[in-house]
């Protein structure tokens, strides 16, 4: 048994596999808008961009509520592409499309919020 609520957060870039685990348990699925890939082979990534402590970064960056499964196309589009994410709760995500547009991403799926304004 994985104690979500008690994930003890890390200082480094890379994420333990206790917390790669607790995150695919956190969200099974894939949470790019519409994201649909139910594999454990997804990318763990940071949704606040992490910066390295040594450079000015807070300490506790690698934590559950930090950390988003994606693939890996999913994940170069959210890194390299002009989509943004918030993480406003542990597992509930708000993207914003390149043309404006929100989604909210949780448990249940995804849904249309309508144009950034």
């Amino acid at each position: 048994m994985i104690d979500l609520a008690g994930q003890a957060p890390v200082d480094g870039y890379e994420v333990p596999d206790r917390l790669r685990e607790a995150t695919h348990l956190r969200s099974p699925v894939d949470v790019f808008p519409y994201g649909t890939n139910l594999t454990r082979k997804k990318d763990v990534d940071h949704t606040d961009p992490y910066i390295d402590p040594g450079d000015g970064g807070p300490p506790d960056q690698t934590r559950l509520d930090n950390l988003s499964p994606l693939t890996r196309f999913h994940h170069r589009i959210k890194t390299h592409g002009r989509w943004q994410v918030h993480q406003p709760f542990n597992g509930v995500f708000v993207w914003r499309s390149p043309h404006g547009r929100l989604f909210l991403v949780d448990h249940t799926g995804t849904h249309k919020l309508g144009a950034a304004g």
